[in-house]
């Protein structure tokens, strides 16, 4: 069970990047799904899943991605997956970059394929990012990474922008732990994110 008034260096939540082939949950689908597990800040599990769409990816996506057809043919569809996501998610809360983009390609296949909607909280670092280092002239997962000085060899692959977007959160945390003077839970957190300040 998620005590959300527990801090969260305590908590456990999951880490979560997709790719995809297109920016319209309703038009275009998942390609790439990467998450892991993070308790008491130590990565226990991981989950890496490569998502045949079920047509030809265009290849101005594999130009920004670096995943082609051929890597995705014989691969499992969405369909396939979503169980054995929303079992390595549980009710556990999402940390992502942008993560409404993310969760609204993955509620389309609860919706499809679970009948049901996601249920579990999230907290997005680029907003996170907003609330606490205002008036960068990006908030994008490489302008963050540069601003932390956080090293990597590609983005536009799940594993990677995860696992920047995991190295960010931690960041921005320590921000976090300096101006409050304290451990912040996941309600912390989205108040501030929230709040008009």
């Amino acid at each position: 069970m998620i005590h959300f008034n527990e801090a969260l260096e305590n908590s456990i939540y999951v880490v979560l990047d997709i790719e995809t082939t297109g920016l319209n949950p309703e038009e275009h689908e998942i390609i790439e799904i990467y998450a892991f597990l993070v308790e008491k800040e130590r990565i226990t599990r991981k989950l890496h899943r490569l998502v045949n769409p079920g047509y030809f990816i265009p290849r101005r996506i594999t130009e920004i991605t670096g995943i082609t057809n051929a890597m995705l043919i014989g691969q499992p569809s969405i369909r396939e997956i979503i169980y054995e996501l929303d079992d390595f998610i549980k009710d556990y809360i999402i940390v992502g970059h942008n993560v409404s983009f993310d969760l609204s390609f993955l509620n389309r296949a609860y919706n499809l394929y679970l009948h049901k909607k996601m249920t579990s909280p999230s907290i997005c670092t680029l907003e996170l990012a907003k609330k606490l280092i205002p008036n960068l002239k990006s908030y994008k997962l490489s302008a963050l990474a540069d601003y932390f000085n956080i090293k990597y060899d590609r983005l536009h692959r799940a594993k990677d922008d995860a696992i920047i977007t995991y190295n960010i959160f931690n960041k921005l945390m320590d921000i976090v732990r300096k101006q409050y003077k304290r451990e912040l839970s996941y309600f912390h957190l989205k108040s501030l994110i929230n709040s008009k300040i």
